[in-house]
């Protein structure tokens, strides 16, 4: 598990680096270039520049190449990318890496999660590197809010089979079904109730889906088949993200409506500062709506909450309020997270 502030390290499992070896590391689905070792060409080893939620905050091991990212943030969460080649060999590593706030419910904790795939190009063609299938995690993406499926890979399940699925690094039970009965069982109370009303089972192969995903689902997978393990995934859910211009206003929408008891929260930046918050109170009628512009000077006046979904309106939007919005769902036990990256465009004036 892996806690805002604190560091976090990314291992090459390389020994000793020598002269023709070079390592890149790379950030994000679209892949920016955060550091590089390359003694034959004497290039600067980190490119903080290239994405400036890094800056003096990354440390290269010179001598294994492993890369160490310090006094770590929420925005530092997501997909990491080495390359390790030198005249021989070719070695890739993917990192899915998910830093959670210290003032979060464990419920909101997914920790860190390594999926690693090896592949060795060599002169007379591609090796790969091969372990035995359950050793080898695979890779299920998908967008917050929307459905994940992660396939058995079974045609048709037969009469008497157990299919269970476990997940967590403590492997809790977490859905079951028995061919030919249709008997389902889904564990809603696991991890504090974040797959509550979200799991649904294929009748036919035993496929689990998670239906509107959140971050909180990130995290590895297990699939046994009559008490015998057989597949493991990892599950990686990306946030969603909107792009404005400056001056304009823009809506982080929920895309729920709020129930009595519920408690929606809107934080914002590495440090999750509370901005805003709506709570239904017992009775379902009175909504006590709390706009925290005092913590955070710059949003004075202009935002606002939608009484009936929560949704966030930023008005004549600024350039400092671009980074990372956090929504927290507190309702009937379960709480669930969600993540808005915000972009804003500068408008030159003419």
């Amino acid at each position: 598990m892996i806690l805002a502030e604190n560091p976090v390290t990314l291992q090459t499992v390389v020994r000793q680096l020598y002269r023709d070896e070079l390592i890149v590391w790379r950030f994000g689905d679209e892949g920016k270039l955060i550091a590089k070792h390359d003694v034959e060409t004497k290039s600067p080893p980190l490119y903080d520049e290239t994405d400036e939620r890094f800056r003096d905050r990354l440390k290269l091991n010179h001598q294994t190449g492993s890369l160490t990212i310090t006094n770590t943030r929420t925005t530092d969460s997501g997909l990491y990318k080495v390359k390790i080649s030198s005249n021989k060999l070719t070695v890739y590593r993917k990192y899915i890496v998910t830093i959670s706030g210290s003032d979060l419910s464990p419920a909101v904790v997914a920790g860190i999660v390594v999926a690693v795939l090896l592949v060795a190009a060599a002169a007379a063609g591609v090796i790969y590197y091969r372990q035995k299938i359950a050793e080898i995690p695979i890779t299920v993406s998908g967008m917050e809010g929307d459905s994940v499926e992660i396939n058995t890979g079974v045609t048709e399940i037969q009469t008497g089979d157990v299919i269970e699925w476990q997940s967590g690094n403590e492997d809790y039970p977490t859905a079951k079904i028995i061919g030919g009965t249709g008997e389902i069982t889904t564990y809603d109370d696991v991890h504090h109730g974040i797959f509550r009303d979200r799991l649904k089972l294929d009748k036919k192969t035993g496929s689990l889906t998670i239906t509107n995903a959140g971050i909180e689902h990130t995290g590895p997978f297990k699939l046994l088949i009559n008490n015998k393990y057989k597949k493991k995934f990892i599950v990686y859910i990306r946030g969603k993200s909107e792009t404005v211009n400056e001056e304009d206003s823009v809506i982080l929408k929920t895309d729920i409506k709020i129930k009595t008891d519920d408690e929606i929260r809107w934080l914002f930046g590495a440090e999750d500062t509370q901005i805003a918050d709506i709570k239904v109170e017992l009775n379902g009628e009175t909504k006590v709506i709390t706009k925290h512009e005092d913590a955070d000077e710059k949003f004075k006046g202009r935002l606002k909450l939608d009484e009936t979904t929560g949704s966030l309106t930023i008005n004549n939007i600024r350039t400092d309020d671009a980074g990372l919005y956090k929504l927290l769902i507190l309702s009937r036990g379960r709480t669930s997270c969600r993540k808005i990256f915000v972009y804003v465009k500068h408008v030159s004036s003419l």
